[in-house]
């Protein structure tokens, strides 16, 4: 999938967009929003190679947000510039690919990468050398989205086999709970297998499901995969009239009692639904799944599921693709 000025800025803020459009954003994320500061000056500025005009670069992304429809408050100082390096050379002007985040003051910090001019006016999608027929910036892409890559998601599974894949998904879309199940029939084949959660705002309490999954990532690993089978399989998802601010948390109680009942070693968390959800709020679990949702919107990703088999992408619960990368 081809990435374009367009789409790459709507990603921004449909990540943005995620804390009002989810339930991690209506109850969890909000509290959580607050402990994070925004970006300085100064790193942006170290973080600039010679040549790039990062100030600029900053002020022209901003005014270019600024115009869309529904967009959030920011400034200059809300983007955060990690690291700037040339990728190509083309009919006298350098481009640079940039990497870092969209941080807004209250708000979850979104990655990118872009490919903008030295001068900082102009986002690049793609540069095509006719004579060749290829991309003059995918030697850069590649080297970009490998790291993008290497950060998503969390080992669920780690084997003898050859392939390392990511799994994008929602415990409760249906295709997702199909895919993860043909995955465990696959395991012969992991060397890893990581899981990236990207709980979507049409199931309420898929965000706690997957805050819960993160919970036992970080304090019962041993168990994680035993939640994770939960969660795709056994855990039924609530049934929401509408989305009203109890309704949605009723969905989340029903979700940690769920879990609660089928693995008591969530008494650490709390001795019931209520307390359950409570003690989620502002915790590194929910900010673990808000991270995982925003690096998928960064990779362009906005349904589930999506693999990714050394590498190579997959939309959807495509089976036949599957097999064949899984061999």
């Amino acid at each position: 999938m081809r990435r374009t000025a367009f789409r790459n800025i709507l990603a921004v803020l449909a990540a943005l967009s995620l804390l009002a459009g989810l339930g991690v954003g209506s109850a969890l994320a909000a509290k959580a929003a607050t402990e994070k500061t925004a970006p300085g000056k100064a790193a942006s500025e170290k973080a600039a190679p010679q040549g790039f005009a990062v100030e600029a670069f900053r002020k022209n992304f901003i005014a270019g947000l600024a115009s869309r429809p529904n967009a959030p408050a920011l400034d200059p100082a809300d983007v955060q510039v990690d690291t700037a390096e040339k990728a190509a050379s083309f009919a006298g002007t350098e481009i640079f690919v940039v990497r870092g985040a969209l941080a807004p003051k209250g708000g979850q910090a979104q990655p990118f990468t872009l490919f903008v001019s030295a001068d900082g006016r102009f986002y690049v999608s793609d540069i095509i050398e006719l004579a060749a027929g290829k991309s003059v910036l995918k030697p850069a892409r590649d080297k970009m989205r490998a790291l993008d890559l290497k950060s998503l998601g969390h080992t669920l599974v780690t084997g003898t086999g050859a392939r390392t894949v990511i799994y994008v998904s929602d415990p409760f879309c249906p295709y997702c709970r199909t895919g993860f199940a043909y995955m465990m029939g696959k395991t012969a084949a992991f060397g890893e297998f990581k899981l990236a959660h990207l709980p979507l705002s049409s199931h309420p309490g898929a965000d706690i499901a997957c805050a819960l999954m993160a919970w036992a990532a970080d304090k019962a690993p041993e168990r994680s995969l035993d939640f994770a089978r939960f969660a795709y399989a056994d855990l039924a998802a609530p049934s929401v009239q509408d989305r009203s601010p109890a309704n949605l948390k009723q969905a989340w109680v029903e979700v940690a009692a769920a879990f609660l009942k089928r693995f008591p070693e969530l008494k650490a968390l709390g001795d019931s639904g209520e307390a359950i959800v409570e003690a989620l709020v502002g915790s590194s679990w929910e900010a673990s799944v808000r991270e995982d949702m925003a690096k998928a919107a960064a990779l362009d990703i906005s349904g589930t599921p999506v693999s990714f088999v050394d590498g190579v992408r997959v939309e959807g619960f495509d089976h036949a693709r599957l097999e064949s990368l899984l061999k």
